[in-house]
Formats: structure tokens, C-alpha cells, sequence
């Protein structure tokens, strides 16, 4: 999966950086008397220099920046804990279901396949002095996320799948949902990268480094006004419907076919995170992955209570637009 990872790791490694209260990332310059020849002009360009205590230390987090999370995290739960209304999940699905949970499974392999189709296809109709850019990158991302679209569009309108025996919630409820559970949800998984992170450093391991995804890198490096705007709206829209319509539209019902609705989001955001193993750094992985199965078992929430992927491509496209903006602030 390393050759087609979902661009909204942007929203699980950026947020190391952002909940850290750190100012540095690997696309910022190093001043000359900070690193030893060469290093400089290597982070210019994007690369971290080989430089122990220079570009490799992490910065100890800020007071405030472990703090505020903590403190929204504390309100949320409390809010959760006082409406069980939201903590409970209809034991009967909703929306649309495989009718096997073989033929769903099947489907997301063929979701997976899409978007290396896509990107590869998007890459070949590049001009040659495009390709390898940062616009040239985005535009790939872009093939690969329309080409999954258009496959889930044709699965879940198909004879493959069948109505569940509660339907789904309007639109405009939906989007409240989502919007909702962004608020609720952002400080809950802050406050668990602290913690896994703290955890992570009391057992002896390196602490989750500073450096951000090369997404953000290359906005930072690039300072093109235009990138940044095509790239949020890549990783606020056509990202999350992408993912959701695969994780939250074909994947997550397959489970559902056999698994009561906490084992089934439990079980697709498992494989959320693990699909993104590769695109976090080592350092980062407890942290990193431990936020993304939260984050998967609440979008997987939203499915079960809305059936439907509108809350949570909302919630997914709200999440990753604002840790992508904490980064670049």
C-alpha cells in the first residue's frame, strides 16, 4: 500500500505534529550555524540532514499544547458520558449491506486496485514536466481518489448489495452528525497521541518525531498559494469521500453482514490504521496508529448511526482540513 497511500495521512502524521505545539518541520530551512556543512542546504530542499540533536531531536511539547487537549478531552467525554443516546449504536444496520460479506470484501480489493489504476493512469497523461512537481503529485492523488468514487458509485448501485432493514438518515442530519462528532472527536484523539506518546517515551522509545507528512513539507517548501488551496480542498473533499465510500461503504457493511456494530467498527478501523503503516514514521507508529483506530471507530460509529458515509466523509473531511491548518499556521 506504501505506492498508494491514501493522501489523508495528512491526517494522522500531521496531527503528531500539530499536537505537539512544535514550530519546526522538515521542510523548513536550518540556519548555517545550526547544522554542519550541507545540512542546511539538505533541508531546504525538503530532506531531513543526518544531523543527531539538529533535524532528528524532538522538541519538548509546550504546557499549553498538552494541556488544551486535555482539557477539551475531559469536556467531550463528559458530554458523551451524559447522552448514552450517543454512546449506543442501533443493533440493527442501516443503509445499504453486501449481499455476501465475501462479494464486500471483493469489492474493496477491486477499491484498492481503482486507485493505483488511477494513479498510474492519472501519471501517464501528466506532461513529462508536470509529473514528478507537486502539481504533478496532487493530480495523481486526484486520478487515484475519482477512479475509487467511480468504483464504489457503480458497486453500491448495484445488484451486489441490498437495503438494510433500517434506512438511512436525511442529508441535513447527517451533516450535523458530522460536525458534531468533529467536535467531539478531535480532542478525544489529541489527548490519546499525548498519552500514547508520553507512554511510548516512559518505556523507552523515541518519542514521536516532529517531522510532518510530505505534504505538508512540500506547501511549506513551495510557499505557492495555489497548491495549498487545490491541496486542503484534495484533503477536505475528494479524500474523505474516497475513503469513506470504500472504508465506511463497502468494507465496514461486509463486517457488519457478520458482526454486531461495535465489532464491525472495531474490526474496519483495525484495518484503517494498518493501512497507513507504512506512511507513518517509525517513531510515530504508537501514536499515529493508535489515532487512526480511534478515528475509524468513530467514523464507523457515524455509519452505524446514520447509514449512510455523508457523516463521516464530513467528519473525515473536517478532521483532516483542521489539522492540516494547525501544521501550516
Amino acid at each position: 500500500m506504501h505506492c498508494i497511500r491514501p493522501a489523508s495521512i495528512v491526517a494522522s502524521t500531521d496531527r503528531l505534529q500539530a499536537m505537539s505545539g512544535d514550530a519546526r518541520t522538515a521542510g523548513e530551512a536550518i540556519p548555517a550555524q545550526e547544522a554542519p556543512d550541507g545540512a542546511a542546504a539538505a533541508m531546504t530542499e525538503g530532506v531531513p540532514a543526518e544531523t543527531p540533536g539538529v533535524a532528528d531531536a524532538p522538541m519538548a511539547p509546550s504546557a499549553p499544547a498538552i494541556a488544551i487537549p486535555l482539557a477539551l478531552a475531559i469536556v467531550a467525554a463528559t458530554i458523551l458520558a451524559r447522552r448514552p443516546s450517543w454512546r449506543r449504536l442501533p443493533r440493527v444496520a442501516a443503509g445499504v449491506l453486501p449481499r455476501d460479506p465475501a462479494i464486500g470484501l471483493a469489492a474493496m480489493f477491486g477499491f484498492i486496485l481503482a486507485g493505483s489504476v488511477g494513479a498510474l493512469a492519472g501519471a501517464a497523461v501528466l506532461p513529462v514536466e508536470l509529473a514528478d512537481g507537486p502539481f504533478g503529485r496532487l493530480a495523481r492523488g486526484a486520478a487515484m481518489n475519482a477512479a475509487q468514487i467511480a468504483l464504489a458509485v457503480v458497486v453500491l448501485r448495484s445488484a451486489l448489495v441490498v437495503r438494510a432493514p433500517r434506512a438511512a438518515t436525511t442529508a441535513p442530519r447527517a451533516i450535523l452528525e458530522g460536525v458534531v462528532a468533529f467536535l467531539l472527536v478531535l480532542p478525544l484523539v489529541a489527548a490519546l497521541a499525548i498519552a500514547v506518546n508520553a507512554l511510548a517515551i516512559a518505556l523507552g522509545l523515541p518519542p514521536a518525531p516532529e517531522t510532518s507528512h510530505e505534504t505538508l513539507t512540500i506547501l511549506r517548501a513551495e510557499g505557492d498559494p495555489l497548491l495549498t488551496a487545490l491541496t486542503l480542498a484534495h484533503v477536505a473533499i475528494l479524500v474523505p469521500l474516497a475513503e469513506e465510500a470504500g472504508w465506511r461503504g463497502i468494507l465496514h457493511p461486509a463486517f457488519r453482514t457478520v458482526l454486531g456494530p461495535w465489532q464491525a467498527c472495531l474490526a474496519s478501523a483495525a484495518l484503517f490504521a494498518l493501512i497507513h503503516w507504512s506512511a507513518i514514521p517509525p517513531e510515530g507508529r504508537p501514536a499515529g496508529l493508535a489515532m487512526l483506530a480511534a478515528l475509524g471507530v468513530a467514523l464507523g460509529a457515524l455509519r452505524e448511526r446514520t447509514g449512510g458515509i455523508l457523516a463521516p466523509a464530513v467528519l473525515h473531511g473536517l478532521f483532516n482540513a483542521a489539522n492540516v491548518a494547525l501544521a501550516l499556521a
